[in-house]
């Protein structure tokens, strides 16, 4: 077997290994599920994905990076058809509040994985990294907003903090308790409400 085909095959079933595991956890939680359980999965042997990730922590780190890939991936899919920096906001706040609808198990495992924040250094590395990821992404739009005249002369890391956080609070209390509010309507009103504060109405 050729080299390039040993790797394809291992991509393949670390990305099979992976799918199952997302499927898994966001039914049985982190605590919850075994090896076995990945395995009856992706039906595999446990020895065979002892072979592609050296323990449960491991699997379960490839798979927040996976997601948190994705997802970053999609995020600047969307965006980078956009050239306007308010449409940029808008379009970065929508995805990100859509997000919880279109794939709610992600959150579940997320919430999961932020409990072991003050255990395990290496998931508290890999949380660090998305919402670090999630800011940074926000700072530029708000920079070229900035530059070009469309936003206020704000304080940039503060306000993408802030935005983050009302997003992210947002769905949270969604995900908790989904019939507290309305949520496309509210995650609408935020949207507006941030974009509003920000906006220079002199420099339209």
């Amino acid at each position: 077997m050729k080299v390039k085909e040993r790797s394809d095959i291992f991509d393949i079933r670390r990305a099979q290994l992976t799918s199952a595991t997302y499927s898994v956890v966001s039914k049985k939680g982190y605590y919850n599920f075994t090896i076995k359980d990945i395995a009856q999965e992706a039906g595999m042997s446990t020895g065979l994905i002892h072979y592609y990730f050296k323990n449960k922590q491991d699997l379960l780190l490839n798979l927040l990076r996976e997601i948190n890939r994705n997802i970053r991936s999609s995020l600047q899919q969307d965006l980078s058809h956009l050239s306007d920096p308010v449409d940029r906001l808008a379009a970065f706040i929508e995805r990100a509040c859509n997000l919880v609808i279109q794939e709610k198990n992600y959150f579940y495992v997320l919430l999961d994985f932020w409990t072991q924040l003050n255990h395990n250094e290496r998931m508290r590395t890999a949380i660090q990294k998305l919402y670090t990821s999630y800011r940074d992404v926000c700072s530029d739009i708000l920079n070229e907003g900035i530059e070009q005249g469309k936003f206020n002369n704000i304080d940039v890391k503060y306000t993408a903090t802030m935005i983050v956080s009302m997003v992210q609070g947002l769905i949270i209390q969604y995900v908790i308790d989904p019939d507290a509010f309305d949520y496309a309507h509210y995650s609408h009103k935020i949207k507006n409400q941030i974009i509003e504060t920000i906006l220079n109405k002199g420099g339209q």
